[in-house]
């Protein structure tokens, strides 16, 4: 299978000098591009990750008391034990389900 071409477009960013110089200091012109590409990315996935952060917020904010301790209830129903899960593990292993290691 080919490999994927990533689409890239040269963009031309003004900078305070003194950062521009900083940067220069400490990252090798070989790498500068990617170490911006990286840094960039991970301030974009930090933005997205925030706001469904404040979206999930707003929904569990938003929702009766009710339905709090309802969705709780559940939840407590359906939660495994450690001896309950290792039963289930041993029970795939011994089926010839699931691998040991």
């Amino acid at each position: 299978m080919p490999a994927v071409r990533r689409q890239y477009e040269v963009v031309s960013v003004s900078l305070p000098r003194d950062l521009v110089k900083r940067a220069n200091a400490v990252i090798p012109k070989a790498r500068r591009s990617r170490v911006i590409t990286s840094m960039l990315a991970a301030f974009l996935d930090s933005v997205a990750r925030k706001q469904l952060e404040r979206d999930y917020a707003a929904y569990y904010n938003q929702r009766s008391d009710r339905e709090a301790k309802a969705e709780r209830e559940l939840l407590s129903e359906w939660k495994l034990s450690d001896q309950e899960a290792w039963e289930i593990l041993e029970m795939e292993e011994a089926s010839g389900r699931r691998k040991a290691g």
